[in-house]
């Protein structure tokens, strides 16, 4: 293996937010109850996670989300109703690896490299770290004269998804840093393993930052 062979660990995160889904009964509730979890998965996996495609122009720069050191893309839906969006949003929401749905998907990954990687003699000391954060998000294409309480609705539910969201992001921003110093504390022939096992603490916060919010629903993201 070359010397400053660049290696990249994708680790995907799919913070999966829903609300209003239907019970085994039939009667439909606002709720929250996609998984969020975290696998290793490639950067071709990674990149291919997500919403459906959204049309650039298309919906008011309102609706944009605002997430600090995350790249948010957006997928539109449409409707008059509040019950139109919410069909909109059960049909073009972002999928989870583990096919579950949500309204809203956090994904990440953390990449590490090392002068000498794959050698004997590395230089650890010289490690660095990074991130890429990546949140698929909703987007109301609104019909002509728009009913001014749904717009209200939206808008509280989007500020407020946005806020779950963002505590995602903002954990692996404020903690990613603890691979490099894992790296830096091991062995060449031990680094890799130690970085990997340095995700674990960032992988079980946000499953238990979404069971203590109940997917955002705790924060307000649930629409209707």
């Amino acid at each position: 293996m070359k010397r400053g062979l660049l290696v990249l660990l994708s680790v995907l995160l799919l913070a999966a937010c829903q609300a209003a889904s239907a019970d085994p009964l039939g009667e439909s509730r606002p709720r929250s109850n996609a998984a969020s979890t975290a696998t290793l998965a490639s950067t071709a996996t990674l990149a291919s996670a997500g919403g459906a495609a959204a049309t650039a122009g298309a919906a008011s720069d309102s609706d944009d989300a605002d997430i600090p050191n995350a790249t948010v893309n957006y997928y539109d839906i449409s409707g008059a109703t509040a019950d139109e969006m919410r069909t909109q949003l059960n049909a073009l929401r972002p999928t989870a690896y583990d096919g579950s749905k949500g309204d809203a998907v956090t994904s990440w990954h953390i990449q590490w490299n090392w002068p000498g990687y794959g050698t004997s003699s590395c230089d650890l000391s010289g490690a660095t770290v990074g991130y890429d954060i990546k949140v698929a998000f909703p987007r109301w294409v609104q019909p002509a004269n728009p009913d001014p309480g749904l717009v209200v609705r939206w808008t509280t539910y989007t500020r407020n998804l946005a806020t779950h969201e963002e505590g995602h992001v903002d954990y692996v921003v404020d903690n990613y840093e603890s691979v490099a110093a894992a790296i830096k504390g091991a062995t060449c022939a031990t680094a890799d393993a130690a970085a990997r096992a340095a995700l674990d603490p960032i992988r079980q916060h946000d499953r238990d930052y979404d069971a203590d919010t109940d997917h955002g629903a705790t924060q307000g993201a649930t629409f209707p």
